[in-house]
């Protein structure tokens, strides 16, 4: 939470058409996730330096992989998490002109085929045709200061397909679990399945072994700290420079002479170059003086 921006958020879900979704599987399918992590970011990244809403030269977003849907059918797209704010080409801070808007949707879309259809060809792979005349899903939401979307985004990284909670009976070869119809104001329905499919339909949500399903890009990435102090600075967010206070109980704890708080470590200096040796004995002896 501490490394957002006070700035406007976004949450971009990127969806792939179903001719495209055989690819997944395979000797070759942890490719195809790279693959598909790659044209978001660089789709996402052209149009945040580009559209004329933003133009951040330097931006950053977080992504997500989800493979399923409420009813553990096979639905890859990836979340983003994207800040409206960044920095110009010559370093100032830039910000969206409209909250409610990012970037021009169609444009994204546009930019998400072409870039996946350049990355296919150059591996040489052979898909439906089909697939590059059909709607791509590219959804674009405002979600305020990003707290909540963080949250709705970690519960996918930290659990699997389908809750336990969600499971109501296992009964002669059948697994019965509820589900929320989206297109119907989230309502309850009740799917059977049997165990068999059920099974089927969970393990096509394993990821190949080494896939990363959260990545970092931009000023989002850990290795580009510095880039997000500046651009949180510039957008007014109070930053951390050392490290947390040791808490007021703590014996270890050093408070401020005048009003008595825990300080923070900002900075520890080291000394450089050659130490000075202690100063020599002073060659004069002070008289003596005896008691009368």
């Amino acid at each position: 939470m501490n490394k957002r921006l006070n700035a406007p958020y976004y949450l971009v879900t990127f969806t792939l058409p179903a001719q495209l979704r055989s690819c997944f599987f395979g000797p070759h399918a942890k490719e195809a996730y790279d693959l598909f992590f790659a044209a978001v970011s660089g789709a996402l990244s052209e149009k945040l330096a580009e559209d004329k809403n933003l133009r951040a030269q330097v931006h950053g977003f977080t992504a997500v992989l989800q493979t399923w849907n409420q009813q553990l059918g096979f639905h890859p797209h990836i979340h983003c998490l994207v800040p409206g704010a960044g920095l110009d080409a010559r370093g100032r801070l830039t910000r969206v002109k409209k909250p409610k808007f990012l970037v021009y949707q169609p444009r994204l879309v546009g930019a998400f085929r072409e870039h996946l259809g350049k990355l296919f060809q150059r591996h040489g792979w052979q898909v439906d045709p089909d697939a590059w005349t059909q709607k791509w899903g590219v959804d674009i939401q405002p979600v305020g200061g990003g707290a909540a979307a963080v949250k709705y985004l970690g519960n996918y990284v930290a659990r699997t397909a389908i809750a336990e909670r969600r499971v109501i009976k296992v009964d002669e070869g059948q697994i019965t679990f509820w589900w929320k119809d989206r297109d119907r104001g989230n309502r309850r329905e009740i799917l059977s399945l049997p165990g068999q499919e059920f099974v089927r339909r969970y393990l096509r949500h394993v990821l190949p072994r080494g896939l990363r399903s959260v990545r970092y890009y931009g000023f989002c990435h850990p290795t580009a700290k510095r880039k997000r102090l500046r651009v949180q600075l510039l957008t007014g967010m109070a930053v951390s420079l050392g490290n947390d206070p040791p808490p007021a109980s703590s014996s270890s704890a050093v408070c401020c002479p005048s009003c008595r708080r825990p300080m923070r470590l900002v900075m520890r200096m080291t000394r450089n170059g050659k130490t000075r040796a202690p100063p020599r004995a002073s060659s004069k002896v002070n008289p003596t003086h005896h008691a009368a």
